[in-house]
C-alpha cells in the first residue's frame, strides 16, 4: 500500500494516483489545477467527491501556512496553495514561496525574502561591512518599465520616446524590435555585470532526487535566485544550466555579463560543443539525442539576442564565462553555491512535509 494518496481533482486526468510522480504529470502546467495528498485511501475518495470539508481541529479557519508570491500575475499573500498557484501558473520566472506567519509572506511577496528576525545573527560568509557597502553601491540598481512609462531617452523630443510603437494587432504599445524594457541606473554601462551561478541536486542521479538553482549578484541583492528546478528530471547539470539562463534572463541585454560557475560541464555546452551538435542535427558522438539540449537552446538564444542588438550597444553586452574551483574559498561560489543547495531542500520540504493544500 503506498504511504500517500495523491487526488487531482482539477488536472488533465482527474483521479486518485498512488505517486507524486503521476500527479505531477497531470497538474504541471495545467491552469487551476487543484490537487492534494492524503495518508487514507477513503479520505483521498472523499475529497474527490467533494464530501470532505477541511477544518483545524481547534475550529478554527485560520490558514496554517501563508503563500507569498513575488513574482507571478498578480503577487501578493495567498491563505491556499490552489490560489497561489493560479496567480504563477504560466508565468515565465515566477517566484513564490511558503511561510507560517503572515509578515513573512508579505515581506517576501514585496521585497524578494522574509522579515529578518531580530535573534536572527549574520551570516558568517558575508563579507566585512565595509566591502559589502562598496559592492553593493557597485551592483546595478535596475527598474523595469513598461512601454511608454519609463524615463525618456536622451535626444527624445516632444515627449516622445522613439523606442516604442503602437502594435496594430494588439493596439498596444510595444517596444520596437532590438528595443530592451530595462534601464540601468547610477551605473556605467560598459561595466560588466558579474555572476555566480551555481546547481545542486540532492541524489543527483538517484529516484526521488531534487534539484535547486543559485544565482548570486551580491550580498542582500534583490536579483539573487534561490529556488527549485522545475521540471521532472532533477540533475545537478540541468540545475547549472537553468541558473545560467536565470542569470541571463535577469540581466540587461545591453549591458556586458560575466558568469562565474564551477561547472566545466556547462560552459562547454554553450561555447564549444553546440556547434558540432547542431551540425548534425542535436546528437552527439554516439548519435544519441543530446542530454538537455532544451536549456542549452535557451541559453544560445538568450546570448543571440545580445549579438543581434544594434552596433551601438552590441560593443558592450559581450557574455564571457569564467570557471572557477567548487566548494573552495571563492566567496561568490560559495553564495551560489548556498542558494542553489537552499532551493534543492525547499524543494525537498515540499514533497516530504506537503500541507493540506500543497503537494
Amino acid at each position: 500500500m503506498p504511504a500517500k494518496f495523491y487526488v487531482v481533482k482539477a488536472g488533465r486526468k482527474p483521479g486518485i494516483y498512488h505517486s507524486w510522480d503521476e500527479c505531477l504529470a497531470q497538474v504541471r502546467g495545467y491552469k487551476g489545477a487543484a490537487f492534494k495528498s492524503f495518508p487514507q485511501l477513503g479520505e483521498a475518495k472523499a475529497w474527490l467527491d467533494g464530501s470532505e470539508t477541511t477544518k483545524s481541529s481547534s475550529g478554527s479557519s485560520k490558514p496554517t501556512k501563508y503563500y507569498g508570491v513575488h513574482r507571478g500575475h498578480k503577487p501578493g499573500v495567498y491563505n491556499t496553495w490552489t490560489e497561489a498557484q493560479n496567480t504563477i501558473t504560466d508565468f515565465k520566472g515566477a517566484v513564490y514561496k511558503s511561510f507560517k506567519t503572515h509578515e513573512e509572506a508579505e515581506n517576501f511577496s514585496k521585497n524578494g525574502h522574509p522579515a529578518k528576525r531580530a535573534s536572527e545573527e549574520p551570516s558568517q560568509t558575508s563579507p566585512p561591512a565595509k566591502k559589502q557597502k562598496r559592492e553593493t553601491e557597485e551592483l546595478e540598481d535596475l527598474v523595469e518599465h513598461s512601454a511608454g512609462e519609463g524615463p525618456l531617452p536622451e535626444g527624445a523630443e516632444d515627449g516622445f520616446d522613439p523606442r516604442i510603437q503602437l502594435n496594430p494587432l494588439t493596439g498596444k504599445v510595444d517596444y520596437k524590435e532590438h528595443t530592451t524594457k530595462w534601464q540601468a541606473v547610477n551605473l556605467q554601462d560598459n561595466k560588466p555585470v558579474v555572476i555566480y551561478t551555481d546547481g545542486s541536486s540532492l541524489g543527483n542521479g538517484a529516484h526521488g532526487a531534487v534539484a535547486g538553482v543559485g544565482v548570486y549578484f551580491g550580498p542582500k541583492d534583490k536579483r539573487n535566485v534561490s529556488e527549485p528546478l522545475s521540471g521532472t528530471r532533477q540533475t545537478n547539470q540541468r540545475a547549472e544550466l537553468t541558473a545560467i539562463q536565470r542569470a541571463l534572463e535577469i540581466t540587461p541585454r545591453n549591458r556586458p555579463v560575466t558568469i562565474y560557475t564551477d561547472s566545466n560541464y556547462s560552459i562547454k555546452c554553450v561555447t564549444e560543443w553546440y556547434v558540432k551538435w547542431r551540425a548534425n542535427g542535436w546528437l552527439n558522438a554516439s548519435k544519441k539525442p543530446v542530454e538537455n539540449k532544451d536549456l542549452i537552446e535557451k541559453i544560445l538564444n538568450l546570448i543571440d539576442q545580445r549579438k543581434n542588438m544594434t552596433q551601438e550597444i552590441r560593443s558592450v553586452n559581450k557574455v564571457e564565462f569564467v570557471w572557477v574551483k567548487g566548494h573552495a574559498s571563492n566567496e561568490g561560489n560559495v553564495a551560489a553555491d548556498e542558494l542553489a543547495v537552499a532551493g534543492a531542500r525547499e524543494a525537498r520540504e515540499m514533497i516530504a512535509n506537503p500541507d493540506p493544500e500543497m503537494p
